[in-house]
């Protein structure tokens, strides 16, 4: 069993990866497609220069699943940011938007 605070870690990362995800899909929408942004959970496993799988892109950014830190990272150079920027977003989380998007989950 997932401790609480184990599992806050874990939704905090998939917000943080659910936020840098749509700031490239912001981007990607703006550009009218001239440039290749990687703005999907295909194009993350496809860009990572590794074995990384769609499904296991989805399970980071699900709030449900343990991710590897390997995993995290393979994600965030994929779509194009440093582990800084992940870093920033991460820390500017509030207990708040932990039980916002907790709340979210449970109604899914």
């Amino acid at each position: 069993m997932i401790k609480e605070s184990e599992k806050i870690i874990i939704l905090k990362t998939a917000i943080t990866l659910r936020k840098m995800l749509s700031k490239n899909k912001s981007y990607s929408s703006k550009t009218d497609g001239n440039t290749d942004v990687v703005n999907s959970y295909d194009k993350i496993a496809a860009n990572s220069n590794s074995e990384l799988t769609k499904a296991t892109v989805n399970g980071a950014f699900s709030g449900k699943k343990r991710s590897t830190m390997a995993t995290i990272v393979l994600i965030i150079e994929s779509m194009g940011y440093l582990t800084r920027d992940f870093a920033e977003i991460y820390d500017k989380l509030s207990e708040k938007d932990v039980v916002k998007f907790r709340e979210e989950l449970l109604k899914k």
